[in-house]
């Protein structure tokens, strides 16, 4: 019984560190911030695949300064999360809703993956999807 309640206590530990993380994750994907993020806790294999069709690795979206200025400028609202952890590999998946100027732009579906390197959960992967509910995104600095 005792064991039982040590592995539930350490794996609250854990999702709280996850959520830290994803927490850090965002408030420093950012033009603003990225240049000390990417190189501390975004892990060399990086991969994302954005809502909008894009696909970029790490070099790929720190040299994207149109999408780090865009994320600086919206604010986002999470809900609906939801996190697994098996050994080092932290899972979050949940649905955010984007808002410009308080104007509500999108919603979508996400996955972020964390990897836990020298006990620092670094961010390593991204799935975003629109959702069925979203609005059509209008996001004139990102188009080519």
């Amino acid at each position: 019984m005792n064991s039982l309640l040590a592995q539930k206590n350490d794996n609250e530990t854990v999702k709280k560190e996850l959520e830290e993380a994803f927490a850090k994750m965002w408030k420093n994907t950012t033009f603003t911030n990225a240049n000390d993020y990417f190189k501390t806790d975004v892990a060399d294999d990086y991969f994302t695949n954005n809502a909008d069709g894009i696909s970029q690795t790490k070099e790929e979206l720190f040299a994207d300064k149109d999408r780090l200025k865009m994320l600086e400028m919206a604010t986002f609202e999470f809900y609906d999360k939801k996190i697994r952890i098996y050994g080092n590999v932290g899972i979050i998946n949940g649905r955010s809703k984007a808002f410009f100027d308080g104007k509500y732009v999108a919603e979508f579906l996400y996955t972020a993956v964390f990897v836990k390197e020298n006990d620092i959960w670094k961010y390593t992967s991204w799935q975003g999807t629109y959702s069925k509910n979203s609005p059509t995104p209008e996001l004139p600095m990102l188009k080519n």
